[in-house]
């Protein structure tokens, strides 16, 4: 049996900044980081998500001087990875409850699994995005709801 991939996820909206890759598949997410991430991706990213405040410390920059970072041909390897990691929490979210807004709703929510905190305020590293990655797949597998 072939499964065809739902067209008209969530997620779908985020994944279109990048095309040629399914960042929710480690291969695709692998690919896009070897690529790279240029500036304009990046302006893609904050209009679509509209949270300039996560962008800017994801790539350790002052929300005011985010937009010089639009005029970058690509991002330092691993500021781009950052970008594409956090971009797939967000896919992730909205492809669990339904739409964007509701994963930003979530994300700015204090989570009892984890201890309480607002998911939007561990995002901005890799150990926590690693933390809010772990608690969606446990809601998705309904262990946490």
């Amino acid at each position: 049996m072939i499964t065809v991939p739902n067209p008209h996820k969530p997620s779908d909206q985020l994944n279109a900044i990048f095309p040629e890759f399914d960042l929710l598949t480690t291969s695709g997410y692998f690919k896009a980081v070897n690529q790279g991430v240029s500036g304009q991706h990046l302006k893609s990213v904050v209009s679509i998500i509209a949270d300039r405040d996560i962008f800017a410390k994801v790539i350790g920059k002052d929300k005011s001087n985010l937009s010089r970072s639009y005029r970058v041909n690509k991002l330092p390897s691993l500021i781009g990875d950052s970008v594409l990691d956090t971009v797939r929490i967000y896919m992730q979210a909205s492809d669990i409850y339904g739409s964007l807004d509701l994963a930003r709703e979530w994300l700015s929510m204090p989570i009892p699994a984890l201890g309480g905190e607002l998911p939007i305020e561990l995002i901005d590293t890799p150990a926590g995005r690693e933390l809010v990655r772990q608690t969606l797949r446990k809601i998705e597998y309904g262990e946490y709801s």
